[in-house]
């Protein structure tokens, strides 16, 4: 079976490409072909849809966008693919300018020949009503607001390796409670990897000291063992002086540097908050002790005594004796990741956020994720967003900004797309032996 492969951008219409590594197995699906709109372009008489003959400009695809016919014998583009809202230079060579978003999530874009002589006609038009011309500039976007850095200050946390130990030390005295388990199980996961991921259930908060699962107790057998928890994301002291440690009931999911060192701690809460339409929301949070407050001059503090902050970090999942780092993969979320990983037997990068992506190349040394991937021979990246990038334009927009900071640096860039109906993220179709498809994309 082959695998063809379409650039999304300057491609032209028909042509094919292999991509190497173990996704030559996979068929090549038509991304968005499954996604539809709430527009009925054909029943209008001036718009119409791209065809193979006539594909979108902009991202070069024969369906999924339309076309606008417009006084002067001008067009306009909606795109529905390249969402970022900003002037592009198009499958064809010429440069669009965007005009701004429709209702429907599309963007409008329209040539830059054709602009510039629509608005000098509305120049001329409008002449005695004192309106001055402006150079016209092709990439006038206004630069983001820096954000503000002031926050409270917190005891730095400590190096990887040191953190490494604590934590596998701290996992180790901590079991997985029966329903977490069973909600392990029910999301397809088998014993072994359950064992292996080395997730655990976080205690219970109790003031007794001989309870099973006392946090002051784990907290003092860890000093015993470690020596000390300062500087460790997650534990704080508390007015009496006692250690323990932060964060609601829920599961504890390993974080891992590049050098496989256990260095962050995620905890997906059993009982999130839930919006006002009573979807769960920020299900995910960092294993911190780190809050801000504010003391009666108005100066800011950690409100966790002797706390230390966790930030949102980047993790790899790999098992090098069975995994081929020919391709990597780049998903949001640990729990999806490890589970991944064990299926498809390659490396798979976790973000904390679909908006996190630029944590890639941070130059903290936490995070040489790119150059390790490098070094172990991996020639393809595969950005396995969630499917509702389909319905929701912030998630493939930020798709598509990730590809294009990781284009240029050594690497194939594909794009997985699978049918919602198998499930919304990458672990959810793996469990029902669904594989995706993918697109190649090319500078």
């Amino acid at each position: 079976m082959s695998f063809d492969l379409i650039h999304p951008y300057s491609v032209p219409i028909g042509t094919k490409e292999p991509l190497v590594g173990s996704l030559g197995a996979m068929p090549f699906g038509k991304a968005g072909s499954y996604c539809t709109g709430d527009w009925r372009w054909d029943e209008m008489s001036n718009f119409r849809n791209v065809s193979s003959s006539e594909p979108c400009p902009i991202c070069g695809k024969p369906d999924w966008c339309s076309v606008q016919y417009v006084e002067g014998g001008h067009k306009l583009h909606y795109c529905r693919r390249v969402l970022n809202g900003d002037n592009i230079i198009g499958s064809t060579g010429e440069t669009f300018i965007f005009i701004k978003r429709a209702s429907d999530g599309s963007c409008i874009y329209k040539e830059e020949g054709a602009y510039q002589a629509s608005r000098e006609e509305w120049l001329r038009n409008n002449n005695d009503m004192g309106v001055q011309r402006t150079a016209f500039k092709a990439n006038a976007v206004p630069a983001p607001p820096a954000p503000s850095s002031s926050c409270a200050e917190s005891i730095p946390p400590l190096e990887n390796k040191k953190l490494d130990k604590i934590y596998r030390s701290f996992l180790g005295m901590l079991s997985l409670k029966k329903p977490h388990m069973q909600y392990l199980f029910r999301q397809g996961w088998p014993a072994d990897l359950i064992i292996s991921s080395k997730i655990k259930s976080m205690p219970a908060y109790s003031m007794s000291s001989t309870f099973e699962d006392s946090r002051h107790r784990i907290a003092a057998e860890l000093i015993r063992e470690v020596g000390s928890l300062e500087g460790v994301p997650g534990f704080f002291t508390e007015s009496d002086g006692k250690w323990t440690f932060a964060g609601a009931s829920g599961l504890l999911i390993p974080l891992y540097d590049q050098n496989g060192n256990m260095y962050r701690l995620r905890l997906r809460l059993d009982h999130p908050e839930l919006d006002e339409n009573g979807k769960e929301k920020n299900k995910y949070n960092n294993f911190s002790s780190y809050k801000e407050a504010s003391s009666s001059g108005g100066t800011l503090h950690n409100a966790y005594l002797n706390g230390c902050r966790s930030g949102s970090h980047i993790g790899l999942y790999e098992n090098p004796s069975k995994d081929d780092y020919t391709v990597c993969y780049i998903t949001e979320g640990e729990k999806k990741s490890i589970y991944a990983n064990y299926i498809l037997h390659n490396p798979i990068i976790s973000i904390p956020g679909v908006n996190s992506f630029k944590k890639l190349l941070e130059p903290d040394g936490n995070s040489g994720f790119l150059n390790y991937l490098s070094s172990k021979g991996c020639r393809v990246i595969v950005i396995a967003y969630d499917s509702d990038k389909c319905v929701n334009e912030a998630v493939l927009m930020y798709e598509t900004r990730l590809s294009q900071l990781l284009l240029g640096r050594g690497f194939q860039i594909a794009l997985a797309s699978w049918n919602p109906g198998f499930g919304k993220g990458l672990d959810d179709i793996l469990s029902i032996n669904v594989r995706p498809t993918y697109e190649l994309v090319r500078a």
